[in-house]
């Protein structure tokens, strides 16, 4: 009996402890949901900055890739060309597709181009017309931009005719041929999709009008094939 009441005396005094969920308990449960979404937030900066970098690069590698070269370009003047060649100066032909926006650089550059070399260089733009193309086809600021060109004859290349005859394959190709129709120069006027200033195509066509050759007679070309920007695009815009 008297320990009984001992007992009985002590668990009065020293009521049982119950188990409940204290203030670190709360801080055990709440801070990993905080962490989970700080992660979270993270996790989404992280995986769309790499998406911003990974999209940059394809931008960067698709404006510096330069198209297919031509597997063959004509090493004389074709004689069946609806082109008059100069006999006292270089000739320069530059196929262009009318739709193609790379090819805005290379009417710059052939702008500086003409102008750098003051009335010594015979120029003339062919621009490529499909057998099949829209009434529309020619229409844009490409084809007038090359117009305000000085010293260029702009002509329309029905069925690609001409381009064919040169062994063209892309929009912005320059050929250049020497007086007595020999190829001097075979390339584009542009370091990338785009992209206008200096370049080795210009500096090398400048030096064959200053001192009739060049140690460099071809450069890559960017810019739209002209046999594949198809008419079913076009009449989709």
């Amino acid at each position: 009996m008297l320990n009984l009441a001992r007992y009985r005396t002590a668990q009065s005094i020293h009521p049982p402890i119950l188990s409940h969920p204290g203030i670190a308990d709360l801080v055990d449960v709440t801070v990993p949901k905080q962490w989970s979404r700080i992660l979270t937030g993270r996790s989404f900066i992280c995986v769309w900055a790499v998406a911003v970098c990974i999209g940059s690069f394809e931008m960067v590698r698709y404006q510096m890739r330069p198209a297919s070269a031509s597997a063959v370009v004509a090493q004389q003047w074709p004689a069946s060309l609806d082109l008059v060649r100069s006999s006292t100066c270089p000739t320069l032909v530059v196929s262009l597709h009318p739709q193609c926006p790379c090819s805005r650089a290379t009417v710059h550059e052939l702008a500086q181009l003409m102008s750098r070399s003051q009335g010594r260089l015979t120029a003339y733009a062919l621009f490529v017309k499909p057998a099949n193309a829209p009434a529309d086809w020619l229409d844009g600021d490409l084809m007038q931009s090359a117009k305000a060109v000085p010293n260029v004859t702009v002509l329309v290349d029905e069925g690609g005719r001409d381009a064919a005859a040169l062994g063209a394959m892309t929009s912005g190709q320059v050929i250049v041929y020497g007086v007595k129709g020999q190829i001097q120069f075979n390339g584009g006027i542009t370091d990338g999709r785009g992209h206008e200033g200096d370049n080795p195509g210009l500096a090398a066509i400048l030096a064959i009008v200053r001192d009739g050759k060049s140690p460099v007679a071809a450069t890559p070309v960017y810019g739209c094939p002209l046999g594949t920007c198809s008419v079913a695009a076009h009449n989709e815009k």
